[in-house]
């Protein structure tokens, strides 16, 4: 009984360390940029930490709603990006767009909840975590991969 007491005790604090380690490597990254004019991508607490980050440049935002995303395709090349919090592949690459934002210019990451967007993920075709979706300005898809991170984003992107 004591070393199952113990084990959950090593667990809930190993559990909490990581957890606010995350948060101060998420919230040292700085930045602004959001469909709602914050600085915090995400007021969703479930939301992992990497995707609460905001892009020191370039544009990141988090996916309100598809007329939104269009809006912003209209204006410049946009890239839905379906992550989830409990991704190491997701992770990593919100982690190298943060950290490499500046070289996407004007390309507009839209990162979009995984486990959440299960309609909009049918709309493009995705059945994993960790894919880009480049859009036009009606919606309609342009290309689409798995991660590869700003350099994936950067040798893939459509212009024009």
């Amino acid at each position: 009984m004591k070393s199952i007491l113990l084990a959950a005790a090593v667990l809930s604090i190993s559990t909490l360390a990581f957890g606010q380690s995350m948060m101060k490597s998420a919230g040292s990254a700085g930045g602004t940029g959001s469909m709602t004019s914050s600085n915090t991508m995400s007021a969703d607490p479930k939301m992992g930490s990497e995707l609460r980050f905001a892009m020191s440049s370039g544009r990141k935002v988090i996916y309100s709603d598809i007329d939104a995303a269009k809006m912003l395709a209209a204006k410049a090349p946009t890239v839905l990006f379906f992550a989830a919090d409990w991704c190491p592949y997701c992770q990593a690459d919100l982690k190298d767009i943060n950290a490499n934002g500046s070289r996407l210019g004007d390309i507009t990451i839209v990162v979009v909840d995984y486990d959440k967007e299960r309609e909009l993920e049918s709309t493009y075709g995705v059945t994993v975590q960790d894919t880009f979706v480049q859009i036009d300005k009606t919606g309609a898809r342009l290309v689409a991969w798995n991660g590869g991170g700003v350099d994936g984003i950067l040798s893939r992107v459509k212009r024009g």
